[in-house]
């Protein structure tokens, strides 16, 4: 035997034994009919014809308007089951079914109701009492359609907030990979931005010191570019071992706070490890620019960062680097602008997401980039708006 028959069975002969034992009662309590054998058949018929009400509820209520009908005519006043078996087929009629279905069952209850009464001397249907006989019956027979249409109701709101629920799901899934992947293509904005800094100021500052090294007239002078391009390598190494800890701190606890918080350090290392690889920095960094909107600063060291890794790569050591960092009107403006391109020391291979990333990060908070040839060099300049800020 199968699961889902077990179950079944479970349900339909409890309620098989409850209805026969309904039947029973109201026979035994009833006045002695004149066929007690054709009562107990039809009342009987009636209560065990309610089963196929979890299956077949249309078939259900025909099958109890034909005994309503049958009862009536052979033994009248015998037994009330049928009446109220239909009752209840109505009702289950009007949950499962539609709205023609539901009303061609109620006016075909309430004819085999109205033509069981008509048949009773003692409640004609004429005159007024008649009317209001008609009435009142409509409304009785009305009683289990609204019950059923109510659970209807009630069963399609059911699945309109549980279709709700998995679309309220499924946007807050969409959501949260949407979360990730942003988060994501924010580390790894971060993490290329310092790689290519600290990776181009390490390959820098090594064919510095190599051409120092070979080149200079002095033997003692060799030795000291040697170990002072050395010095500028192991301080580069260990401030991108430092960055990098901090990002993989952050990938493996994403509510730990963001350790690289300190915009204004991250731009004054940047400058001075710019410098220790050749550049002639001369920052300007505005006061205000301290107290705009945390956003606006990283972003702003972001873009510092990548601007002064490009001065490395394209414009090499010994060129001058003008970098600035200030608040104009409702603006914070990035300003690097470097000489004449020189020939680097060392060749290095362009990322092809550099200026990319910029602006894009520039974009997200709503501000401008603008980067080109400026006279004999190359200038970038952006411009971050103020909204928000407190």
């Amino acid at each position: 035997m199968s699961a889902s028959l077990r179950r079944r069975l479970k349900l339909d002969v409890p309620l098989a034994l409850a209805a026969a034992g309904v039947g029973a009662a109201t026979v035994v309590t009833g006045p002695s009919p004149d066929r007690p054998a054709l009562q107990w058949v039809l009342v009987q018929a009636a209560a065990l014809a309610l089963v196929l009400v979890r299956y077949a509820p249309l078939a259900a209520l025909l099958t109890e308007l034909a005994l309503v009908i049958t009862i009536d005519v052979t033994m009248p006043g015998a037994s009330h089951v049928a009446p109220l078996a239909a009752a209840v087929a109505l009702g289950a009629v009007s949950l499962r079914h539609g709205e023609r279905i539901t009303a061609a069952s109620y006016l075909a209850t309430l004819t085999a109701v109205l033509v069981s009464i008509g048949r009773d001397p003692d409640h004609p249907l004429e005159g007024a009492d008649g009317v209001v006989l008609v009435l009142s019956t409509a409304l009785a027979v009305a009683a289990p359609v609204a019950f059923g249409c109510y659970l209807a109701a009630v069963r399609r709101a059911a699945g309109v907030a549980e279709a709700r629920a998995r679309e309220a799901e499924e946007h807050r899934v969409a959501g949260t990979r949407a979360a990730r992947m942003a988060e994501r293509a924010r580390l790894a904005g971060d993490l290329h931005d310092l790689v290519a800094h600290h990776v181009s100021a390490i390959a820098l500052n090594a064919g510095s010191a190599r051409y120092a090294a070979t080149h200079a007239p002095d033997p003692h002078d060799r030795l000291d570019a040697a170990l002072a391009g050395l010095d500028s390598i192991q301080s580069s190494a260990r401030q991108a071992l430092v960055d990098l800890r901090g990002l993989l701190r952050i990938l493996r606890d994403p509510d730990s706070p963001d350790s690289v918080t300190d915009p204004e350090r991250m731009i004054t290392e940047a400058v001075e490890r710019s410098r220790r690889a050749g550049l002639r920095v001369t920052l300007t960094h505005d006061e205000q620019a301290a107290r705009v909107p945390l956003a606006l600063r990283i972003t702003a060291a972001r873009v510092m960062q990548e601007a002064l890794t490009n001065a490395l790569k394209h414009a090499g050591a010994g060129s001058d680097v003008a970098a600035t960092v200030a608040v104009s009107g409702d603006r914070l403006v990035i300003d690097v602008a470097n000489t004449l391109r020189l020939p680097p020391t060392t060749s290095l291979p362009p990322s092809g997401h550099g200026l990319t990333g910029m602006r894009e990060r520039v974009e997200v908070l709503g501000g401008t980039l603008a980067a080109g040839r400026s006279g004999d060099g190359w200038r970038l300049n952006v411009l971050l708006p103020l909204e928000g800020r407190s």
